[in-house]
């Protein structure tokens, strides 16, 4: 979370070097005094005349100014009000900053979003400034946007742009900076273009509008493999070998899930995220409708091979029912989706551990507990995805925890399943393994968890412990030779 003094600090210091320039271009070149915000007079060159479009973006001194409340999206309304609150004390310190009198009274405590066409019509209404931003979290990141509305004027200046939080402070004074500039000067108040300078300058502080549907490809190509495997269940649970209806109905499947996905993909707006969200509830319960089917029913039907292809259907179509029931509560992060995935995984390998646990033998392939860990362990990681916010490395270091810790447990305990075991020593090797299992994946979550309990997007802890370091650690000096010295060391750590 940005405190508020630190986005005033940011903001005062960018208001400042801003002004500086301006400050100089008012003064007359034989230095005597002069008020500097005062307007020419006619026949008199205008201030900064002289000096590089850059230099001469002057704000015209007490505007009468609003700035409404930051406003934010019902779902992030409690994660982000914080951040919001910081932001509204960041643009009001700046617009005074570059010489606009901020009028306080006028301001609304509603942090929903303003219709534009009344915010026009107030503008017009009057001869002050509005100033409209509004935050969007997006998984690590924040889409800011800001909209300016001037009386008289019959449109609106707006910028958005997709920021890392800890640039937020920094891009919210650059960005209000040049749309007061340019409301005053135009297109010319736009920042010069140095062609020297590397792409990361140049290319800083464009109008930045992420694409619709970044996850089109991801769902096309989960979506027309799942419409395959409909086609080839169709045909295997009829109890037809026939390759003359094996091969349109596989045709016919992948060119209705393809089909399927485009048009969702132009109806909505799918993220990567959302696109391997939605193919988690796609490929594990219909894994788990295999192996439930095949662990305990198999036995007693007549024929298993096409009952348990029609197993794996109905998990399927309830693991995307699901999944779509789960995104209409809102976007997707990249931690929540590979949660859901990263669940399916987990439980199936908690859900094996349980039925050797139950069974005593470990020589036994657990298929019914696999599948009922995996429908469970998805459904639970689905559902949690929803509710939490978790970055993908966060996700992807408690798996390697939990797995490394189970495969340490079980190494250790190995003895215990040598030669011929009795049931209580291969209860319990398994219930080592799965105490490492635990284990693993609850020290890896404590080293990674936030440091500020629910902050949303909060920097990870697990780095104040500081990273190791190997390499060059000093130098050693004898006259006038130097020499490197090479070893290892510990940097970073916060007591």
């Amino acid at each position: 979370m940005i405190e508020p003094w630190h986005l005033r600090g940011r903001a005062l210091a960018l208001a400042l070097a801003a002004a500086l320039p301006a400050l100089g271009a008012a003064l007359p070149a034989s230095a005597q005094p002069a008020d500097a915000t005062s307007p020419a007079r006619p026949g008199q060159p205008a201030a900064g005349a002289g000096h590089s479009a850059g230099s001469s973006r002057a704000t015209p001194a007490a505007r009468p100014t609003v700035v409404l409340p930051t406003a934010l999206a019902p779902e992030d309304a409690e994660r982000a009000a914080p951040l919001a609150s910081a932001l509204d004390a960041l643009l009001s310190d700046t617009a005074q900053d570059l010489g606009l009198s901020v009028d306080l009274a006028d301001r609304s405590a509603s942090r929903s979003r303003p219709d534009e066409a009344e915010l026009m019509e107030r503008a017009r209404a009057s001869d002050r400034l509005f100033i409209a931003p509004s935050l969007d979290l997006r998984g690590d990141d924040v889409e800011l946007r800001l909209a300016l509305a001037s009386g008289g004027a019959r449109s609106l200046r707006v910028r958005v742009e997709r920021v890392a939080r800890d640039e937020l402070a920094v891009r919210a004074a650059v960005m209000l900076r040049d749309l007061v500039a340019e409301l005053d000067g135009g297109a010319s108040a736009a920042p010069p273009r140095d062609e020297e300078a590397p792409c990361s300058e140049r290319c800083r502080g464009r109008l930045a509008t992420p694409a619709r549907s970044l996850g089109k490809a991801t769902l096309a190509a989960n979506a027309t493999l799942y419409g395959g495997l409909v086609g080839f269940s169709i045909q295997r649970s009829s109890g037809s070998d026939d390759p003359r209806l094996l091969y349109p109905l596989l045709a016919v499947g992948a060119g209705i899930g393809l089909g399927g996905a485009i048009i969702i993909a132009e109806e909505w707006d799918v993220g990567v995220a959302d696109a391997w969200y939605l193919g988690s509830g796609t490929w594990w319960p219909t894994i788990a409708g295999h192996l439930i089917y095949e662990g305990r029913f198999a036995e007693h039907a007549a024929d298993p091979d096409q009952e348990r292809w029609a197993s794996g259907l109905i998990g399927g179509t309830a693991g995307i029912t699901l999944a779509a029931l789960g995104l209409s509560l809102g976007r997707m992060s990249d931690g929540g989706a590979l949660l859901a995935q990263s669940g399916g995984g987990l439980g199936l390998t908690l859900g094996a551990l349980v039925e050797w646990a139950a069974r005593g033998d470990v020589n036994r392939t657990p298929i019914a507990g696999m599948g009922y860990g995996a429908a469970l362990g998805w459904l639970a990681a689905a559902a949690a995805a929803t509710q939490l916010d978790m970055t993908a490395s966060q996700v992807l270091t408690i798996d390697v925890g939990a797995l490394l810790g189970g495969l340490g447990a079980a190494a250790l305990a190995s003895p215990l399943v040598f030669e011929s075991p009795t049931q209580g020593q291969q209860r319990a090797w398994v219930g080592a393994a799965a105490g490492g299992f635990l284990l693993g994946a609850g020290i890896t979550w404590y080293v990674t968890r936030p440091a500020f309990a629910g902050a949303r997007g909060a920097r990870p802890s697990w780095n104040r412990f500081g990273l190791p370091m190997m390499g060059v650690i000093g130098e050693s000096v004898v006259g006038s030779r130097r020499a490197p010295a090479l070893g290892l060391g510990w940097q970073g750590a916060i007591p």
